[in-house]
C-alpha cells in the first residue's frame, strides 16, 4: 500500500533529533513543488492566492508545519520555478507584479514560523530526552528486579539441591550401616557354628562362647576374624568418607523461569506534522461532503444534461478542527461538449472565493451518457488541483446510471504520470496499476447543506 508524502515527511521527521535540520527537512520537502510545463502558467499565478490563503488558515490553527511548507512551496514556486515556464513571460504582468508583491510578504511570515517551529522542536526534544531518561531508569529498575529474582532463585536451587544431597547421604549411609549390621550378624552366627564344634570353646546359657575352665586358650578371648574388617572411622563412631559423588547422578527439577514482560516499548514520537490528519488510506484529512451536492447540481445542470452536454463547478469551502467542509458549488461561465467542460472568466470565481475567504477543494461535473469514474481529459483537469492541495477531490455525477464518484489521482502512480503526460485531448492512460481510485478520505454527511453558487448568468 502506497504511503501518503505526508506521512513520508511525518516519519522522516520522527527519526530527526535536531531542531535546525527539522526545519531544513520542511524546506527540502516544500522544494520539490514542481512548474508544470502543461500547466498555463497563469493558472499558478492564480493557483498562488489559493496557497496563501490556505496556509494562513493552517497558521491560524497552528498547524505551523503545514503553513510553513505552503509557504515556503509559494516561495519556490514563484522566485524559482515558474520564471522558468515556457509561458512565464505572456502572462498578464499585472498579475506577475502582484504575486513578486505577496512574495516580499511572504518571506517574514515564513521566517517568523521558522521560529515558531524552532522552539517547538526544541521543546519537543528535551521531552523526548526527559521521557527516555525515565523510561531507561525504568528499564534499568526491571533488569535489577530481574537480576534479583534470577539470584533468589539460584540461591533457592542451590538450598534444594544441597538437602537433597545431604538425604541422599543420610540413605546411603542407612543402607551401609545396615549392610554393616547384618554382615556382623552372620559373622557373629558364623563363628558360634564354629565354636559349637571346637571342643575347647564352651557355650554358656547367655549364648556366648567362652573359653573352657580346663583348657588353654591358645588364641585369647576373642576369636579371631569377628570385627577385623571394620573401619577404624565406624569403630570411633564416626561416618565414613564417601568416595560416591552423588550430586554427579542427581539431576534436580528445576522449575521454569517466570516470564518477564518485555514487550513495553516507549511511546513512538508524535509530532505536529501528522496532527489533525483522517485515519484514511494516505493519511491526508478528511472532506466532509454535504449530500444535498448530487442533488442540487444535477438540478442546476438538467438543461445541460437533456442537451447531452457536460456541466462542471468549483468545489469551495473552509478548514475547521483540521477538516475540511465543501460549503459552496460555484459554477462558472462555461463551455462544454459531450465529454468535456472547459469552465470560462475564472476572475469571477476568484473573486467570489476571496470576497468570502472560501479554499478550492477540487471540482464536480456530469457524465450526461457515461458511468462515474475519471476520463484522460478529466485526469488533466484535476492535476493542478491535486498538486496544490493533496485533499482535493473530483466529484463526477452521473444521471443516466445513477452514479456518483469521489476520485483522486494516484499519489504514487497518478499524479507523476499525468505531470510527464503532453498529450491533449482524449487518450490513454495506465490502467493497472490505476492512475485514479476512490478517495478515502471523503465522505457525504447528512447535517450540512451546500450553497450553490451559479454565476454564469453574471
Amino acid at each position: 500500500m502506497a504511503t501518503s508524502v505526508k506521512s513520508n515527511l511525518a516519519l522522516s521527521l520522527s527519526y530527526i533529533r535536531d531542531p535546525a535540520a527539522k526545519v531544513r527537512e520542511l524546506c527540502n520537502h516544500a522544494s520539490q513543488v514542481e512548474a508544470e510545463p502543461a500547466v498555463p502558467a497563469r493558472r499558478y499565478l492564480r493557483s498562488g492566492l489559493e496557497m496563501l490563503r490556505m496556509a494562513k488558515v493552517y497558521k491560524d490553527e497552528g498547524e505551523y508545519e503545514s503553513a510553513f511548507i505552503l509557504y515556503m512551496k509559494f516561495i519556490t514556486l514563484f522566485v524559482e520555478k515558474l520564471p522558468r515556464h515556457p509561458g512565464y513571460k505572456e502572462a498578464p504582468q499585472n498579475e506577475v507584479a502582484n504575486i513578486r508583491q505577496k512574495v516580499k510578504q511572504v518571506f517574514p511570515v515564513a521566517e517568523e514560523l521558522k521560529g515558531k517551529l524552532t522552539v517547538k522542536y526544541t521543546e519537543q526534544e528535551k521531552q523526548r530526552a526527559e521521557e527516555e531518561r525515565k523510561k531507561a531508569e525504568e528499564i534499568a529498575r526491571e533488569q535489577e528486579k530481574i537480576r534479583a529474582e534470577e539470584e533468589r532463585q539460584r540461591k533457592e536451587e542451590e538450598e534444594r539441591s544441597r538437602k537433597l544431597r545431604e538425604q541422599s547421604e543420610e540413605l546411603w549411609l542407612q543402607e551401609q550401616e545396615e549392610k554393616f549390621r547384618q554382615l556382623q550378624e552372620r559373622e557373629k552366627e558364623k563363628q558360634k557354628d564354629k565354636d559349637r564344634r571346637d571342643p575347647n570353646i564352651l557355650i554358656d546359657d547367655t549364648g556366648e562362647n567362652r573359653p573352657s575352665s580346663g583348657l588353654n586358650n591358645e588364641r585369647g578371648s576373642v576369636p579371631s576374624g569377628s570385627l577385623s574388617f571394620v573401619p577404624n572411622d565406624l569403630r570411633q563412631g564416626q561416618r565414613p568418607k564417601l568416595e560416591k559423588n552423588l550430586s554427579q547422578d542427581y539431576t534436580p527439577n528445576i522449575p521454569d523461569r517466570p516470564e518477564i514482560d518485555r514487550s513495553t516499548k516507549p511511546p513512538q514520537d508524535q509530532f505536529g506534522i501528522t496532527d489533525g490528519f483522517g485515519e484514511n488510506k494516505y493519511g491526508l484529512k478528511n472532506v466532509l461532503v454535504p449530500r444535498d451536492i448530487v442533488t442540487k447540481f444535477m438540478n442546476i445542470a438538467e438543461q445541460n444534461t437533456r442537451r447531452n452536454v457536460e456541466t462542471c463547478g468549483i468545489l469551495s469551502g473552509k478548514m475547521d478542527h483540521g477538516v475540511f467542509f465543501i460549503t459552496h458549488v460555484l459554477v462558472p461561465k462555461q463551455t462544454g461538449t459531450s465529454d468535456s467542460c472547459n469552465a470560462e472568466n475564472e476572475e469571477d470565481l476568484f473573486e467570489f472565493q476571496d470576497s468570502n475567504d472560501l479554499l478550492s477543494l477540487g471540482w464536480i461535473h456530469t457524465h450526461p451518457t457515461q458511468t462515474a469514474f475519471l476520463s484522460s481529459v478529466d485526469l488533466h483537469t484535476h492535476y493542478p488541483y491535486q498538486q496544490l492541495m493533496p485533499e482535493a477531490v473530483a466529484i463526477v455525477v452521473s444521471p443516466k446510471f445513477n452514479e456518483t464518484g469521489v476520485f483522486m489521482l494516484t499519489p504514487d502512480r497518478g499524479l507523476p504520470e499525468v505531470a510527464r503526460c503532453s498529450k491533449r485531448g482524449h487518450h490513454e492512460h495506465t490502467k493497472h496499476p490505476p492512475v485514479f481510485e476512490t478517495c478515502s478520505h471523503a465522505r457525504f454527511v447528512d447535517d450540512r447543506n451546500v450553497i450553490l453558487v451559479d454565476l454564469r448568468s453574471k
